[in-house]
């Protein structure tokens, strides 16, 4: 190669190098800021708004691991969480809990919810409703197999007797809510075999939710006669339409001086309740006198009228 190209080859190689060096001092150098604008025209930047922190809920949740039919510590077996979602039905402070009973058992970090609570059968009455407790064996109770939450059918079923005058069944209140069966109930401790009742100890009574006004009927039912337990389907809503038969009068009668709205007010649950119920009229005959046809009473002149009760029957001359 001769002298000249060496002094070419050395003057590109270096303005190479020149140039390479100008091109990292561009890009290593930060961007200018932007010119701010000055006059009337002039508008200020508005600082970029700071980012708002997240909402938190608070949620009361179990910090130990709580049995079944266990009463509620809230120092020792609850803390409250905060949550970054609202738990509906949560309970947002340890106080309402204090001296509650679970229900189920609530593992360790579970929210603690109103249905995890036993609250008492008062909680689990709707509106006009009572409970009532009937005696029950495994064959009044469908061998055992009913728990509480069930519906059943209540039949009454009655021998005949000295003042029966012949047997009878019949359906006596449809769709009742059982409430508690043994030792189960829909607000206890639930148990963890598949019997209602411990082990060995068969249930003998039962906790139903009855309407006031058919309260008086159960009872004299249950006293009078036994009763069956017929378990319903789920889903089945058909109950007998009451009005297609003939209506039983109350044991009080109502006073003959009500005005109109005071006899709607009969129709109430509490003062059909009130009114009675009569074992006569439950058992399907009239506790009035029935007249027989008129004869002539032997011997004498005149007429009677024969009047039985029961199984006796009675003669009155008039």
């Amino acid at each position: 190669m001769s002298s000249l190209s060496k002094i070419i080859a050395g003057v590109l190689l270096a303005a190479g190098l020149v140039l390479a060096f100008v091109a990292w001092r561009l890009a290593s150098e930060p961007p200018a800021p932007a010119p701010v604008a000055t006059g009337p025209t002039a508008t200020t930047a508005a600082p970029a708004p700071a980012e708002a922190p997240a909402k938190r809920y608070p949620v009361v949740v179990a910090s130990a691991a709580i049995p079944a039919g266990t009463r509620i510590d809230g120092e020792k077996m609850l803390k409250v969480d905060e949550w970054q979602v609202a738990l509906s039905g949560s309970y947002s402070s340890r106080t309402p809990l204090e001296g509650a009973y679970a229900r189920v058992d609530i593992a360790p970090g579970d929210p603690v919810l109103p249905s995890m609570l036993a609250q008492g059968l008062g909680r689990q009455l709707k509106p006009g409703e009572r409970a009532v407790a009937i005696g029950v064996d495994e064959v009044v109770g469908g061998g055992n197999r009913i728990a509480p939450g069930d519906l059943v059918d209540v039949f009454f079923m009655v021998e005949k007797g000295v003042e029966i005058q012949g047997g009878q069944a019949r359906l006596l209140q449809s769709q009742v809510r059982v409430l508690a069966y043994g030792a189960a109930s829909v607000d206890g401790p639930e148990e963890k075999s598949t019997l209602p009742g411990p082990p060995g100890q068969p249930a003998k009574t039962a906790v139903l939710a009855v309407p006031v006004e058919q309260v008086s009927e159960l009872i004299l039912a249950s006293r009078a006669g036994r009763l069956q337990l017929a378990l319903r389907p789920v889903g089945d809503d058909a109950k007998p339409d009451t009005q297609l038969f003939a209506q039983r009068s109350a044991v009080l009668p109502p006073r003959p001086d009500l005005t109109p709205e005071q006899r709607a007010q009969l129709l109430t649950g509490p003062n059909r309740a009130y009114a009675g119920e009569s074992l006569a009229q439950l058992e399907g005959t009239s506790p009035a006198a029935k007249p027989a046809p008129v004869r002539a009473a032997g011997g004498g002149g005149g007429r009677t009228v024969e009047i039985l009760r029961g199984d006796k029957s009675e003669r009155v001359r008039y």
